[in-house]
């Protein structure tokens, strides 16, 4: 039972994802293995932003972008209450060079749950390299 951030999350949706990526990998051991993927509540929020972000640029079509948002809504995720990590995640970013508190919210998430955080964002992996349970998508 990982939690999950929005930079695997969107490469299992995204239109033009390859089926060889890490992320989808990581999606294939995770499914086979029947584990429970659990992500904060900006999770869909910050993925369906991505997936405007590459009509506005031309990277896929607005319908392929529909087609892909309406599989991320219905991906079976344990979203949890993000309200709840704000303070933790808030520590966090001022620890760490004042780092992204919705990136940290996914850490927080992830350390109040005890469970590992996969994470396809190299910055955020180096900058807390040395929590073990912060690992990237499977190679």
């Amino acid at each position: 039972m990982p939690v999950l951030d929005a930079s695997v999350v969107i490469d299992w949706v995204a239109p033009d994802v390859s089926v060889s990526s890490r992320a989808v990998r990581t999606l294939r051991r995770l499914s086979a293995e029947g584990a429970e993927l659990v992500g904060p509540g900006l999770l869909i929020q910050e993925c369906a932003n991505a997936l405007l972000t590459g009509i506005r640029k031309g990277r896929w079509s607005g319908s392929a972008a529909d087609k892909a948002c309406g599989f991320l809504v219905g991906l079976p995720l344990k979203l949890t209450d993000d309200a709840r990590h704000v303070d933790r995640a808030w520590e966090l970013s001022r620890r760490f060079d004042n780092h992204p508190i919705y990136d940290m919210v996914y850490v927080a998430v992830a350390e109040a749950a005890g469970i590992d955080l996969i994470t396809a964002d190299e910055t955020l992996r180096s900058r807390l390299q040395h929590l073990a349970w912060i690992k990237a998508p499977d190679l």
